[in-house]
């Protein structure tokens, strides 16, 4: 089973903790640079991927429209989603930037938002509470007059996954906006076919990430280390990875710590029984790794005593 040495801070709480990544090397770079120089050793394991949509004819659609300034606002739920719309600009001719134009736009965590100013957007509005779509509802301001300059625009363009929740468009036409969802792009067990596969390289994403020296674990790889005890926790990066996880290995035993990436993964995996042990502040590798740090007191706390005990 490969893994990546720990290249500093061996004081570390993390140092020589075993992490598995359910992602492919391409995805997970920031996350394997931010555990390894925390002295931890992670594991790569894909357990889904990202195609485009079998016809492009609403996406391509819709981005004519965002080129022709017909949204007030474009949300983007996840840096696959600026992966997949950039990819999708690009076999249009155009780019993103370019098509955004004066579009407001909204992302739900500062990851996401990072990435997009990578791409030379500015991000108008990331949730100051809960980084994730009950967050951005949350946040999301009412409405303002319509103007006749902007009586054509359908005021909210939602690409999203085809599994997504309907969490944020619901809630903003609850708020009286007029949104449009369209599906930018299908969530697969890994992998994709590499005719459909996103593979659009990300402005914040060097050509070779830390972490692409890993090779792969499998799932055969991942269950003989847990019965082994060689397998110290799982980052559960979406709701999707929860389940596919679940799935895999639904009987993880509690020496397995599990971090979720945010609410609606921590939600979904308690949704199927798993056990949480911390979830990230904030969607970020540090904020992953924070909550790693979080999740090990709770396997190194001492157990109370119980009343016997006690007299």
């Amino acid at each position: 089973m490969p893994l990546l040495r720990p290249r500093g801070n061996p004081g570390s709480p993390l140092a020589g903790l075993v992490v598995v990544l359910p992602r492919s090397a391409d995805r997970a770079g920031a996350m394997v640079a931010e555990l390894a120089g925390r002295g931890a050793e992670p594991k790569l394991m894909p357990l889904i991927d990202f195609e485009e949509p079998e016809s492009s004819r609403e996406l391509d659609e819709a981005m004519r429209m965002l080129g022709q300034g017909r949204f007030e606002w474009m949300v983007i739920t996840s840096i696959t989603t600026v992966r997949a719309l950039k990819q999708r600009a690009a076999a249009l001719g155009t780019t993103l930037k370019a098509l955004s134009g004066d579009t407001k736009i909204a992302a739900v965590g500062s990851g996401t938002a990072t990435v997009l100013e990578a791409e030379g957007l500015h991000v108008d509005l990331v949730p100051e509470g809960t980084m994730d779509a009950v967050g951005l509802v949350a946040d999301w301001p009412p409405p303002g007059e319509p103007r006749p300059e902007t009586a054509l625009r359908t005021n909210v363009f939602l690409p999203q996954a085809d599994i997504a929740a309907d969490t944020i468009f619901e809630g903003l036409m609850d708020k009286g906006w007029q949104v449009l969802p369209v599906v930018a792009y299908h969530t697969v067990d890994h992998p994709a076919r590499a005719e459909r596969r996103l593979t659009a390289v990300l402005e914040s994403v060097s050509p070779a990430p830390a972490g692409a020296e890993l090779e792969p674990i499998t799932v055969e790889d991942f269950n003989r280390g847990v019965a082994e005890k060689a397998i110290d926790a799982v980052v559960l990066t979406s709701p999707s990875v929860a389940r596919r996880l679940h799935q895999l290995s639904p009987d993880l035993p509690p020496h397995v710590l599990l971090v979720s990436i945010g609410n609606s993964t921590a939600r979904e995996a308690g949704s199927l029984g798993l056990h949480i042990a911390a979830t990230a502040t904030e969607p970020t590798p540090a904020g992953i790794a924070d909550a790693l740090t979080e999740a090990l007191k709770t396997r190194t706390a001492p157990k109370p005593k119980d009343d016997d005990e006690l007299s």
